[in-house]
């Protein structure tokens, strides 16, 4: 501030959502760059650009041969341009733009008594699909040409989630309240390798640092909490007996993550709204940001533009950087297509999402990232223009986007006095113009604001991208 008049900047948009954000909409703390709210808005690079749009695979809906949702999708191409998925009673063969019909073998694949899939994953050249049936559980093998052995893995398989990890020749497994293996060297399956006791679950499982990653949550009697704690298991896989542990209280553990040799964990927290995103250090548990909505788990992560991606009540989010020289941001990022998501997987580099909806005739779709969403918005954080009493007047708004292209639109307005008021509303638009200044809001004296973008009347091909928004006002008298 200099004398009577104010400058505030909106920039460096990477910061994603404001600390607060996920129990407060109105929040002032953070800086130019946090969010008070935001749907479907990719702020990785700095700017604030539309999330990306989704377009449905070919045979990717009930038209084609997607009958039911997608639980999981393998999160690695098998061979070139294929990877598997699997359902409640199927087994899908996918390629990075269409869902597999007929040929030899048939797909879609429909397997015997399953009633659930649970994940797949590739062990030195086979597949391996787990799932439950209606009185248990079984492990599938798929030699990836035309012999499939429904009922491969059964004895000692128990009805529960079933997160799956490998290392070369080995693979660990979640089987309720055991850690089950599996040697391909040697062909040895132990379904029930290491046991957490009655009332534990292992809900997820990876590999890092010659290390297993157990994640196990223990349900207590008579009370609405979960205890979570992560074991430490010997890459061999052959002793039975666990090297360390961390726990995170009486909080239940989503799913866990490797990226850049960090361990990532998602978990819960029942003494606060919403879930955490933190890492390991030694043997704690460091929060990095929090956000609303339901807990995802271990078939609702995956890998984008170094970030983790997982799904939350049907939306994606992005945990992370784009670089290491950035830091840490929380992002809703993309919408997760219909309300009732089940797989992401990014195996061909582009994040495909399952989903299907509530209706009476149920439609399922299996989509992919394309173009640019236009149901995008976002919200600054709530800044202070009062002093004494003096209220602000904005008397200009200068913003700064890339270089427009046909039908790119951006709406801004600026929501007042506890967004209780709101401005005019201002096109970000014009083909080829990159400085935009507005300076007719209909606004008198404010005590506060935040200013609001919607990308709804833009572009699906063309980006309105915001570089920098600075807004210019003045003190007057109450």
């Amino acid at each position: 501030m200099a004398d009577n008049k104010w400058t505030i900047k909106l920039d460096r948009y990477n910061a994603g959502f404001a600390p607060l954000a996920f129990i407060d909409s109105l929040t002032e703390l953070g800086g130019g760059g946090h969010a008070s709210v935001m749907t479907n808005t990719n702020v990785l690079n700095g700017k604030l650009t539309q999330g990306p749009g989704l377009a449905t695979l070919t045979n990717g809906t009930q038209a084609g041969v997607v009958d039911e949702l997608i639980n999981f999708i393998m999160d690695k191409a098998v061979t070139s341009d294929v990877t598997y998925g699997i359902g409640n009673t199927k087994l899908f063969k996918l390629s990075s733009t269409t869902v597999a019909s007929g040929g030899t073998p048939s797909w879609p694949r429909t397997v015997t008594n399953m009633t659930e899939g649970s994940s797949v994953i590739d062990l030195r050249g086979n597949v391996y699909y787990f799932y439950n049936t209606t009185a248990g559980a079984a492990i599938g093998k798929y030699d990836q040409s035309t012999t499939f052995t429904d009922t491969w893995g059964t004895t000692g398989m128990v009805k529960a989630p079933h997160p799956v990890a490998t290392k070369r020749d080995i693979m660990c497994f979640g089987n309720g309240r055991y850690l089950g293996t599996y040697l391909d060297e040697t062909e040895t399956l132990n379904t029930t390798k290491l046991d957490f006791g009655a009332g534990n679950e292992v809900d997820d499982v990876i590999y890092s640092g010659q290390k297993w990653y157990i994640a196990v949550n223990s349900n207590i009697t008579g009370a609405n909490r979960s205890s979570g704690q992560i074991f430490l298991y010997d890459g061999s896989a052959i002793p039975t007996t666990l090297e360390d542990e961390t726990g995170v209280g009486m909080q239940r553990i989503g799913f866990l993550y490797r990226l850049n040799g960090i361990i990532y964990v998602c978990y819960q927290d029942l003494s606060s709204e919403g879930f955490i995103i933190g890492y390991i250090a030694d043997s704690q548990i460091k929060a990095l940001g929090r956000f609303s909505g339901t807990m995802p788990n271990f078939q609702q992560k995956t890998l984008y533009k170094n970030t983790i991606l997982f799904l939350s009540s049907s939306l994606v989010y992005s945990a992370g950087a784009l670089v290491g020289e950035l830091p840490f941001q929380l992002s809703q990022i993309a919408d997760g297509g219909y309300p009732t998501t089940g797989a992401i997987a990014a195996p061909f580099g582009t994040p495909m999402i399952a989903s299907n909806d509530a209706s009476e005739t149920v439609n399922y779709k299996l989509a992919k990232f394309s173009g640019y969403d236009v149901n995008s918005t976002w919200k600054s954080i709530v800044f202070p223009v009062s002093k004494g009493r003096m209220k602000g007047y904005i008397d200009d708004v200068v913003v700064l986007t890339n270089t427009l292209g046909e039908d790119a639109r951006c709406d801004l307005t600026i929501e007042t006095d506890q967004a209780t008021g709101s401005s005019s509303v201002q096109q970000i638009t014009t083909e080829g113009r990159r400085k935009h200044t507005f300076k007719s809001f209909g606004l008198a004296g404010i005590e506060d604001f935040r200013i609001a973008l919607d990308h709804s009347n833009g572009s699906t091909s063309n980006s309105c991208s915001i570089r920098n928004i600075i807004i210019n006002g003045h003190f007057i008298a109450d």
